[in-house]
């Protein structure tokens, strides 16, 4: 063989060599070709080159090579060709260095700059640079790539069937374990998912809490990290970890996987009540803006300091003498206030300034025009909205009245003898998975028309009487009114002296649709 003209050669003339060898999952190291074997197959090929092996060989075992990511010993290999001074790199075959064609290519091209050539032991190799060497080369290496690509694809048919199967393909969730089922029915019950028998009951817990309104995810998070739930690196469960929690279905049954939906056959931790009620409230709290906080004051975020112009924050003094508050009694201060002496506002009670807020509020009124226009437009929003349902609801109704049909004819086809058991089995499965899920789509119309009940009755009461709907709402719906009135409220001496009115309600007392007090912008 002719050797390229210009190599980098070692001292004594001879070219330098390095080895590289991977196999890609434990198995193969165990069991497969050697990595001891391609090693000494690697020393003999750079004999047969003349060439000078420099360094002991860089070895990946157990590692896949459809990404360089995660693969220390190739990425050490490559730093060390980027000197400049080394020839050949020996290995195995050229789905060692990447069994991705694109990455292989990029690989190839970079080892060209530094003057460094891939010699596989197995295939063809040309020292020659010319278009034919190459179009060789990287045929071979689209060969390489359809094993994994193979691979893959049956996967994820197989992981499709399980799931359509009733039976989730995937890591378990938080509370669940991934086992090996002792007696299996079929093909695809052989490994499953069952609750967790020590985080489980913790995790059923929290849907519990959450759903009385009484803790926040940030409370969540801390009792499962007090009661030894920890997340799969043996970390504490992060707040966003917890949130997604509260939001998986599948702790009541429900599957989602690779695009596809329905009921699984594992055994569900919690009741469909309880899940929905926690969705109920982590939609209010998204649909207000708002985040449940350890201390959660009303006006946090609208009052602002007229000394300083920074914003009010709040906090609980602790003390037994308090006696009207259990203990304990809250205080507004500009945020500023004890930097320093940046800021010489003073700490003012929160009952005295969120009294004097509620004053501000029962200042607004909507103009009864207001008032009847807005019930006419709700009340067609509402009839729409109905209609909608309707036709909705209907075209369902349709969907499942078809899928029982398909099941009394395939019934009927199984008593025929038409149909074998497997087969039965298996297009029952999908016609069950099918009518759970128009199920589901009925009980998300019903839940529509109830939010929209629920909209149409905030609204209406919060334009006819403002301060009876601010008196009667939760902290939550009084903050989120306030923001819809109020841009900014400024404090100074414990007293409010200038509201800036949120631009809205600017829009409506303009329009003379709302009435505010005459004196509504204070200088």
């Amino acid at each position: 063989m002719r050797l390229p003209d210009n190599q980098n050669t070692s001292n004594n003339g001879r070219p330098k060599c390095l080895g590289y060898v991977r196999v890609s999952t434990p198995d193969q190291r165990d069991n497969g070709l050697s990595l001891d074997v391609q090693q000494t197959q690697i020393i003999a090929k750079a004999q047969e080159l003349n060439g000078e092996l420099i360094e002991d060989v860089y070895v990946d075992g157990g590692i896949s090579g459809t990404s360089l990511t995660n693969r220390p010993a190739f990425q050490a290999l490559l730093t060390r060709c980027a000197n400049g001074n080394i020839d050949y790199v020996i290995v195995q075959d050229s789905s060692r260095v990447a069994r991705n064609t694109l990455e292989y290519l990029v690989i190839k091209q970079t080892l060209k700059k530094y003057n460094t050539k891939i010699i596989p032991l197995t295939g063809i190799v040309s020292f020659d640079d010319n278009p034919f060497g190459d179009a060789i080369d990287e045929l071979i290496a689209v060969i390489h790539s359809i094993p994994p690509r193979l691979t893959s694809y049956k996967v994820k048919q197989t992981a499709a069937e399980k799931f359509k199967a009733g039976y989730y393909p995937s890591v378990a969730p938080l509370g669940y374990n991934n086992v090996v089922n002792k007696n299996p029915i079929g093909s695809y019950d052989k490994k499953i998912v069952v609750p967790d028998p020590f985080r489980s009951p913790f995790i059923t817990q929290a849907f519990k809490m959450y759903a009385s309104r009484d803790y926040s995810i940030y409370d969540i998070r801390q009792y499962l990290h007090k009661n030894g739930v920890l997340g799969r690196k043996g970390r504490p469960i992060q707040f966003s970890v917890t949130h997604t929690m509260l939001k998986n279905k599948f702790y009541w049954g429900w599957m989602h996987h690779g695009g596809h939906e329905g009921m699984g056959k594992h055994d569900p931790i919690i009741d469909r009540d309880t899940f929905d009620l926690v969705q109920r409230i982590l939609s209010e709290k998204g649909t207000y803006g708002l985040r449940r906080r350890k201390h959660n004051f009303l006006l946090r975020g609208i009052i602002f300091c007229k000394d300083c112009q920074k914003r009010y924050t709040a906090e609980w003094h602790y003390n037994q003498k308090y006696k009207t508050g259990n203990g304990r009694i809250g205080m507004y201060h500009c945020s500023q206030v004890g930097l320093r002496g940046k800021c010489p506002s003073r700490y003012v009670l929160l009952t005295d300034l969120e009294n004097q807020v509620q004053a501000e509020v029962a200042k607004l009124e909507f103009t009864q025009e207001f008032v009847d226009a807005v019930r006419t437009n709700i009340k067609q929003v509402y009839d729409n909205s109905v209609g909608l349902v309707k036709t909705a609801k209907k075209a369902l109704e349709n969907r499942r009245d078809g899928i029982e049909m398909k099941r009394e004819k395939l019934e009927a086809q199984l008593m025929e003898g038409n149909v074998g058991g497997e087969a039965f089995k298996r297009i029952n499965a999908k016609l069950d998975t099918e009518l759970l899920a128009i199920q589901k789509e009925l009980a998300e119309q019903d839940k529509v028309r109830t939010i929209d009940i629920s909209v149409i009755d905030d609204v209406l009461s919060l334009t006819q009487n403002i301060v009876k709907a601010y008196d009667k709402a939760d902290i939550d719906h009084r903050r989120a009114y306030l923001h819809f009135f109020f841009q900014q409220i400024w404090l100074k001496d414990k007293k409010i002296v200038e509201i800036e009115y949120s631009p809205a309600l600017k829009v409506l007392n303009e329009a003379k649709l709302g009435i505010l007090s005459a004196n509504w912008l204070r200088g």
